[in-house]
């Protein structure tokens, strides 16, 4: 498949997409004891299945990854008029400002996260495939309270 979309995936294609990322991290959530619930709308987008379920699984890998154990994480979607928004929202340590834009730059590593395992190429990644399908992501954190990751696909 391309990384550019040549029709709107169904509502049925969203929610498998959404069910499989969630069931891909199924053994990650049950050993941290993190709940993950998914909202959705009824909206539709235009993403490629593959390539949206990977960038959306290097988001959710880190949420899981830097979530305290017996936290929650939701993931949501909702339309605006002219984009479908997933996101991805932790209660994690949260990202400082002065690293926010830092963190999709390929192989960036935090200090803060140095005795976790990784290379630093996931949120580069994400970023790249999202925008590749001529959306975006966008990021809200605040220390000690947790992340947002909110991915930004062009509106069916």
């Amino acid at each position: 498949s391309t990384l550019s979309p040549s029709s709107a995936a169904s509502d049925v294609y969203k929610r498998q997409m959404l069910v499989s990322v969630k069931k891909q991290f199924q053994t990650n959530l049950l050993e941290k004891e993190i709940t993950l619930t998914i909202e959705e709308s009824e909206e539709s987008a235009l993403y490629d299945q593959k390539w949206t379920s990977e960038a959306l699984s290097n988001i959710l890998d880190n949420a899981i990854k830097y979530s305290p154990a017996g936290s929650n994480i939701r993931m949501t979607v909702e339309s605006t008029p002219m984009f479908t928004k997933i996101r991805v929202q932790d209660e994690g340590n949260g990202i400082s400002e002065n690293e926010q834009n830092r963190i999709f730059q390929r192989f960036y590593r935090s200090e803060d996260v140095a005795d976790q395992p990784g290379i630093g190429v996931g949120l580069y990644l994400a970023r790249q495939i999202i925008e590749a399908q001529s959306g975006y992501i966008k990021l809200t954190s605040v220390m000690g309270q947790g992340s947002s990751f909110s991915i930004y696909l062009p509106a069916e």
